[in-house]
């Protein structure tokens, strides 16, 4: 049958032949693969793709000058198809492969580096060299899988002059919190903070999630609580939301300061420690706070047995507020809890 299909591939009849492509991607058959070769040169696109995906699907160690021919076509898809089955060809793919990442084409370029990359992690850092961001990118996705990273490395993803790059870098670190535990990235990491939009609030997070004390980071998070970027506003009460407030008292108390009322509350809805309670009985006895956030601070709570008793009689009181929005939330949350 292998062989009926592949003799029909040269029928005349147009139908007959996608039939035979057809028949033969059934069968699966290595095989077929030198009947598809001459299909790279074929007046119809339709036919050089499966050409393509043939020899994709079906090449091996017997392929080598198929694949030293495919390196040296003057069509990218060719090329990249190159790159893709030299693995196979046993230890002449590295020269092919080394050929294909010089390559004038990008795409090429990147699919050669990605299979360079995935055999042999020792050619990392003369990736991350690279001028094709592309090439430095896939790099970057293998040290993410890393368990062991130098500090050249970090030090030369964090200062990429691509803001991906520098993102992923970040990112990196917040995974990996072990790599930055005395903190020697964190003057690059602050820079990022201050002058890279894109990697901008990784680089925040990753701050506050460090717990450090640091006189520039304590001087940096209260402008930082301040912005009310609604993305900004969401990681920084996500990154908050199991930390211990005990162990951030420098922090806390920028988060108490803070005039970001998005940021307050929704750092304190469903928290129900001591501390977080603490901040709600400050925040709603304080008439210089808005009442628009006292008002939300009460609305979190409706539904919701208090066994603090001041906070009850804070709020009791404030059924009398001369805010008619703090007053009806008061006396929406008594009736909530009865």
């Amino acid at each position: 049958m292998v062989r009926a299909a592949i003799r029909q591939l040269n029928d005349k009849d147009v139908r007959q032949r996608r039939r035979a492509v057809r028949k033969l991607f059934e069968l699966n058959d290595p095989i077929a693969i030198d009947a598809f070769i001459p299909l790279l040169d074929d007046s119809d696109e339709w036919f050089r793709g499966k050409a393509l995906m043939a020899i994709q699907k079906w090449a091996s160690m017997k392929d080598l000058r198929l694949a030293e021919r495919l390196a040296y076509s003057s069509k990218v898809e060719e090329r990249i198809l190159a790159s893709r089955i030299a693995p196979r060809v046993g230890k002449t793919s590295k020269i092919i492969l080394k050929k294909l990442s010089k390559d004038t084409d990008h795409l090429v370029k990147q699919n050669a580096w990605k299979v360079r990359l995935h055999q042999d992690e020792l050619l990392i850092k003369e990736a991350i060299e690279n001028e094709e961001t592309g090439v430095r990118i896939l790099a970057v996705e293998i040290i993410e899988k890393m368990k062991h990273i130098d500090d050249e490395i970090i030090i030369k993803i964090l200062k990429d002059e691509s803001s991906r790059i520098r993102k992923k870098a970040v990112s990196i670190l917040r995974v990996h919190p072990e790599l930055n535990s005395s903190g020697q990235y964190d003057e690059i990491i602050i820079d990022i903070a201050e002058n890279d939009k894109n990697a901008q609030i990784d680089a925040i997070i990753m701050l506050i999630e460090s717990g450090r004390e640091s006189g520039v980071i304590r001087e940096k998070i209260p402008i930082w609580l301040e912005q009310e970027n609604p993305q900004m506003v969401k990681s920084i009460i996500h990154s908050l939301k199991d930390k211990k407030w005990s162990e951030m008292e420098n922090l806390t108390k920028a988060i108490i300061n803070s005039s970001n009322d998005k940021l307050i509350s929704g750092i304190l809805r469903r928290n129900n420690t001591i501390e977080a309670n603490e901040l709600r009985k400050e925040i709603l006895i304080d008439e210089k706070r808005s009442n628009v956030l006292r008002a939300r601070i009460i609305e979190d709570l409706f539904g919701k047995k208090q066994n603090d008793e001041v906070l009850i009689k804070i709020i009791t009181d404030l059924q009398n507020s001369e805010s008619e929005s703090i007053s009806n939330s008061a006396q929406m949350f008594m009736k909530s809890i009865e």
